[in-house]
């Protein structure tokens, strides 16, 4: 059999095809595109040259008209004051609303007095620019004697508010006044900026016969931006207004999104490229320009202004011109579809023999990634790079699933080693790590095998959701390696490192003996010294028992103890020698004075107490944790430990020992394990949460528990109350932990059908034959509690 490689098949059938149809599409969209392109562009350029011409030369007419008929107001001629309300007020506002593109009209006296009605309309620049309220229609811009007012008058032409501050200005210095008041006629400024709103634009002036009283009115480029704007079809046309020396002021490209003072400060970028500047200079207008700039092809055209003071150009990109005619040209696409339509049956025979075994192979790759390994098979095709890699994923499968196998046994290995190794850190732990997963196990079988309504729509029996289970199962107390030995291991109430009773004994002794030498002294009598030691060795006895702990403390024994700790002795050596770095720095050197130093029989110092360094508690809520983080790391505080109420640890070794799920999840959560296996650091962080959110360390209530969650609390629990090999407590029998645990159901610490599945299925037999002892094995009635 012939096999051609999927390289070569691939492209000789689209070479043809792509050959075709992309000849086709070239030549007939070249050839229509520029034809229509050209015919456009010049009607274009015609309509647009006219229209705005019509605009500019409406808008002058209309502007001088207005500026005749209001210098013959005499209202214009009345003083200028602080008075919002001028007797010239509705008249100004009148030519606003007749020529609504109007920015703004103003007067100024030959005093330098000056008044301006300015229309807010809609633009949020002014109310920025000016501070204005936002109800405000009309500001009404005030200036006598550099003292310049703000007033904010509203639809109604109500004053809202007044704003006064000082302001150097003069508007017998501005441009539209000199030349208002040197010329006959109406004046038109240069663009420039507007002082009090800082927009640019062109002023209109006219000086009131023979008064030195000048009218003005602004003509923003903003609105010029917009009637430019207009003009323009697209964003392949341009329409601009420069002067004669090249200075672009005015473009439908600025409408509404340009800061016209970052433009007038930047105004070199606005020039017009040296052809065009060239175009200006020898008065090449009424032309079409052909120009390049940067890779891209550009026609202008530029028409004078009726004032012969600019001109009016529109730029089009012929790029984007010929693109959006090729773009739109239906009947190149019909010739192409036509072409493609042709070719479809070319396509379908070439790329069905390539798709039919690429789709085998998906098959096959699906297999692997779904770790069906053994499933995977060779597929057979006539393409030798695809029969070439079927055969490769079939032998990769085979070396995966090796190599998985390999993973999984030094995984599984390393897993009960680290709870092996937590298991021997200390006798307090016994084979808890061990024995927790067996019972876990048992009871998740028992789930899945179940027909009870509370597990109907419970299913975990995958061969990977097994494995995840069993890992957490394994690592739930992985946190314990964090938790330091002699916490776990402490037997008493003052146990550290070292039960420090025997310190407490030694002073006894010395108390002991300095009664001795009283008597020897002659200080006290012999029966005075008998009594003494009488009540020192009912006192040590007293605090020896209490160092032991129990179920309850009650104040009265509290007392006795801060009342045996007031006693006194005397310390002859300095006690902050022979200190490690670490303790030395808890430690408080000598107080003022010199040896001996009286110290009570029993204190809590300062340097008891082990600061809690660098917790951050904000990443601890974070996280969701809720269990109370005492203020210190431990207090070593003898009269502190010895008045524990219940058992031998504080609030902070209770803390470091619940601790210990905590740094399970955070360990957990940090080992990258895959989607697979993500659920691992919930089944292992959650066995001492309850139902009912007292638990620890996340407070989770019973919705937030999933069923392996609520069978690790179980098989944690019932694994704790049996275990035979715990030198801390006597071991309980199969019938008192089963009632602890119906105890514990009552009180919602856990599940009641986990609970009731965990008698009915024997789990607790078969559980108490491999692993109790013959004494703890009693009759349990299980009708008791289901």
């Amino acid at each position: 059999m012939f096999k051609m490689s999927i390289k070569t098949k691939i492209f000789i059938t689209f070479l043809l095809l792509v050959g075709i149809v992309s000849l086709s599409l070239l030549f007939s969209q070249y050839y229509f595109s520029e034809k229509l392109a050209i015919e456009s562009t010049h009607k274009t350029f015609s309509n647009i040259s006219k229209n705005i011409s019509e605009h500019l030369r409406k808008e002058a007419v209309n502007i001088r008209n207005i500026l005749n008929a209001k210098s013959k107001h005499k209202e214009i001629l009345e003083t200028i004051t602080f008075d919002p309300m001028h007797p010239s007020l509705q008249g100004l506002i009148q030519v606003l609303q007749i020529k609504g593109n109007l920015h703004a009209v103003y007067f100024a006296h030959s005093n330098g007095s000056f008044y301006e009605v300015i229309d807010m309309g809609n633009r949020p620049v002014l109310f920025q620019t000016l501070k204005a309220p936002d109800t405000t229609r009309w500001t009404i811009i005030t200036i006598i004697d550099n003292i310049q007012q703000n007033a904010f008058l509203n639809e109604k032409f109500e004053l809202i508010s007044k704003r006064s501050f000082s302001k150097k200005y003069d508007p017998r210095m501005r441009p539209w006044y000199t030349e208002a008041v040197h010329s006959n006629e109406i004046i038109n400024t240069l663009p420039y900026f507007f002082s009090n709103s800082h927009q640019m634009g062109i002023s209109y002036a006219k000086e009131v016969k023979g008064k030195g009283v000048v009218l003005a009115v602004d003509y923003t480029m903003e609105q010029l931006n917009h009637i430019l704007a207009l003009q323009r079809s697209d964003n392949v046309v341009e329409v601009f207004i420069v002067d004669n020396s090249g200075n672009k002021f005015a473009s439908s490209a600025f409408n509404d999104q340009k800061d016209f003072k970052s433009y007038m400060h930047n105004r070199e970028k606005q020039r017009l490229d040296k052809t065009l500047m060239e175009a200006v200079a020898s008065k090449k207008i009424d032309k079409i320009i052909k120009y390049s700039k940067e890779d891209r092809h550009y026609f202008v055209r530029l028409n004078a202004l009726l004032n012969a003071e600019g001109y009016v150009g529109i730029k089009v990109d012929a790029d984007k011109l010929f693109k959006v005619y090729r773009d739109n040209i239906s009947y190149s696409f019909l010739i192409a579809l036509l072409l493609l339509l042709l070719a479809i049956p070319i396509i379908y025979i070439s790329t069905n023999s390539i798709v039919r075994p690429v789709r085998a192979l998906i098959l096959e790759n699906n297999k692997i990634k779904e770790r069906k390994f053994s499933e995977v098979n060779t597929i057979e095709t006539n393409i030798k790079e695809l029969q070439e890699l079927s055969r490769s994923l079939s032998t990769m499968s085979h070396s995966i699933q090796i190599h998985e196998r390999s993973q999984e046994e030094l995984l599984n290995s390393i897993i009960k080693l680290i709870a092996e190794a937590i298991d021997e850190k200390s006798p307090y732990t016994g084979k808890h790590c061990e024995r927790v997963p067996q019972i876990a196990k048992m009871l998740l079988d028992a789930v899945n095998d179940s027909g009870s309504e509370a597990f109907k729509d419970f299913s975990l029996n995958k061969k990977d959701e097994l494995r995840e289970f069993e890992i957490g199962s394994w690592l739930h107390d992985c946190g314990k390696v964090t938790t330091p030995e002699y916490v776990v291991d402490k037997s008493t109430k003052l146990e550290t490192i070292y039960n420090r009773i025997h310190e407490i004994r030694m002073r006894f002794e010395v108390l002991w003996r300095d009664v001795q030498i009283e008597y020897l002294k002659k200080d006290i009598s012999l029966h005075e010294c008998n009594e003494k030691q009488k009540q020192l060795s009912e006192d040590f006895e007293f605090i020896a028992n209490m160092n032991i702990g129990g179920e309850f403390m009650d104040e009265e024994k509290q007392e006795r103890i801060r009342a045996i700790a007031k006693m006194q002795w005397q310390r002859h050596f300095d006690d902050t020698l022979g200190l490690g770095e670490l303790e030395a720095l808890r430690y408080q050197t000598e107080k003022n004075g010199s040896l001996p130093v009286t110290e009570n029989l029993l204190s809590d110092k300062p340097e008891h107490i082990i600061i809690r360094k660098n917790f951050n508690y904000k990443e601890y809520e974070k996280e969701g944790f809720k269990l109370e983080v005492p203020e210190n790391l431990y207090n070593y505080g003898e009269i502190y430990n010895l008045c524990i109420e219940k058992g031998t640890l504080t609030k902070e070794e209770r803390y470091k020992i619940n601790e210990h799920v905590i740094m399970s999840i955070k360990m957990l959560e940090k080992i990258p394990f895959p989607s697979n296996l993500s659920k691992i650091p919930e089944y292992a962080g959650t066995h001492h949460e309850t139902l009912i959110g007292t638990g620890y360390p996340k407070q989770l209530t019973k919705s937030e528990l999933s069923i392996p969650s609520r069978i690790m609390a179980i098989a944690d629990i019932f694994e704790a109350l049996t275990a035979s090999d715990r030198p801390y407590k006597k071991a309980k029998t199969l019938s008192e932990s089963i009632q602890i645990m119906s105890f514990m159901v009552k009180e919602q610490h856990i599940d009641k059908d986990l609970f009731e599945l965990f008698l009915t299925s024997g789990i607790y037999k078969i559980y108490a034959k491999q692993h109790l002892k013959t004494e703890q094995i009693d009759e349990v009635i299980i009708d008791n509690y289901v």
